[in-house]
């Protein structure tokens, strides 16, 4: 019966708009509950587990996980559940009323200007002109490594004195535009004018994108070459960061950014360590 299920569960979370890997993920944290459910009453009936059984895989979970993965699950558990219950499968919904954890959540990571500084330059000396415009748009734009490994070279609207990007599947398949700033701009117009050819804006090999494995892969070595710890979703952070301390309004960096609830882009109000230092120098006698 499981197998069916969670079968049917996995085709509505792709027909909801869902990538693979993250419904993926839901299952994973589905099938753990379920095994752990037949392994403490002997079976997993989908249609007998109770509002007590999730409080109690909840606090089975805290024991030695983090809040964070303890609240992804719930939230596994919560759509799994309610999927169950619009299909006729259970009753009621045993995650309704459960807690959820609670985390502390700092703020996201992001670069310091100084670091910033030393991955420009380590891209400039050691990467390719494929590279310059990469590392160029995801920090002046925030896009998502995978949004921006996904662009085809029509989707770079250059003009004079404008610029945007399209990305036509962003996440929950959103569309979006996003303004290029002159930087930016130049950074492009440089690397399409060397441009192998092909649809792709960033080709890897042959006629394919460039993968987001090797996009990783690439800003780890140049990372390294740098001396600075560095993701494509910490320059998405520092987009956003750079934004709100420049004084931009949450609601046009959310919009940038491809936020679908507020409370996201509002982390990047949180001070991060530096902003802490900063604030207690202030206070120093010398």
């Amino acid at each position: 019966m499981h197998a069916g299920t969670l079968n049917d569960f996995q085709n509505h979370l792709l027909g909801r708009g869902l990538a693979p890997a993250t419904a993926g993920v839901y299952l994973g944290h589905v099938r753990r509950f379920l095994a752990w459910v037949e392994g403490t009453h002997g079976e997993a009936d989908v249609a007998a587990v109770t509002s007590l059984d999730v409080a109690d895989y909840r606090r089975h979970l805290l024991k030695d996980r983090k809040p964070a993965t303890v609240n992804n699950a719930l939230d596994a558990l919560s759509s799994f559940f309610a999927w169950a219950k619009d299909a006729g499968l259970v009753q009621a919904d045993p995650t309704d009323g459960v807690r959820r954890a609670q985390e502390e959540r700092g703020a996201p990571r992001w670069l310091t200007r100084r670091e910033v500084g030393a991955l420009v330059r380590a891209v400039q000396k050691h990467g390719s002109k494929r590279d310059q415009a990469l590392v160029t748009l995801l920090l002046h734009t925030g896009l998502r490594v995978s949004e921006a490994v996904g662009l085809k070279t029509q989707d770079a609207v250059i003009r004079e004195r404008s610029g945007h990007v399209i990305v036509r599947r962003g996440k929950g398949e959103k569309y979006r535009e996003v303004p290029l700033n002159v930087t930016a701009r130049k950074a492009l117009q440089d690397w399409l004018a060397a441009h192998p050819g092909g649809p792709w804006l960033f080709p890897g090999r042959g006629e394919a994108p460039l993968t987001r494995w090797a996009a990783e892969k690439m800003f780890a070595k140049l990372g390294r070459l740098a001396g600075v710890e560095v993701t494509p979703h910490k320059l998405r952070h520092t987009f956003c960061k750079m934004l709100v301390d420049a004084g931009e309004s949450l609601d046009r960096v959310a919009v940038l950014a491809g936020h679908a609830n507020l409370n996201t882009t509002a982390r990047y109000t949180r001070p991060g360590v530096q902003d802490l230092e900063r604030a207690v120098e202030k206070l120093a006698w010398e």
